[in-house]
């Protein structure tokens, strides 16, 4: 999908996240954020980073920067932004509201795309994310550096049939084999992992 698709969709990708069906602490949270926001209210920036994400977008100064294009403004809803605005607001989101609108879309998945058991194939992959030292010390990784380690779990039904079932955060020194039993949970399934879960 090229970046003028994009932007001309992102409504659409958008009117999947119901948050007025949330849960009532979920409703609170975004209530309170949008409380204390003029210009950057929960939905907008949620619609930006999706689009962030979907762009590959280097940083929240780039993100800043692609607020000159006219489609993008419009679709947004906002004339412009500055990455330090970008900055408190992202430290603002509370990640159980997250959690929430990724269990609803999940719902949703499961919704469209039910089929039987045995069609359904588990592909089980870490990725580490190293992170500083000095700011995140909780974060045991190496002596150097800390980390975290994202556990995915993605449902591969048939060709073009892909989405994300599961997943779990550790320390990023956390052996993969200690979270294998959290996602070998569906009878009837095949799964699919390297070695290290092992």
């Amino acid at each position: 999908m090229d970046k003028y698709k994009t932007k001309m969709t992102i409504n659409k990708w958008f009117s999947y996240i119901s948050l007025e069906t949330l849960s009532e602490s979920s409703r609170q949270t975004i209530s309170q954020f949008n409380r204390y926001s003029k210009k950057l209210t929960f939905k907008k920036v949620l619609k930006l980073f999706l689009y962030a994400i979907n762009d590959e977008t280097d940083s929240l100064r780039h993100l800043d920067q692609q607020l000159v294009n006219p489609n993008l403004k419009k679709v947004m809803g906002m004339e412009s932004i500055s990455y330090s605005q970008l900055s408190r607001a992202l430290r603002k989101i509370d990640p159980s509201v997250l959690m929430d609108i990724f269990t609803q879309l999940l719902s949703l998945v499961h919704e469209k795309t039910a089929v039987q058991s045995k069609e359904r194939v588990f592909l089980i992959d870490s990725s580490t994310f190293s992170l500083n030292k000095t700011r995140y010390p909780w974060g045991t990784f190496r002596p150097t550096k800390s980390g975290i380690k994202l556990h995915l779990k993605v449902c591969h039904m048939k060709e073009g049939w892909v989405h994300p079932e599961q997943f779990e955060l550790s320390h990023a020194s956390e052996h993969d084999h200690d979270h294998l039993n959290v996602f070998i949970n569906e009878k009837r399934a095949t799964y699919v992992f390297d070695r290290g879960y092992l």
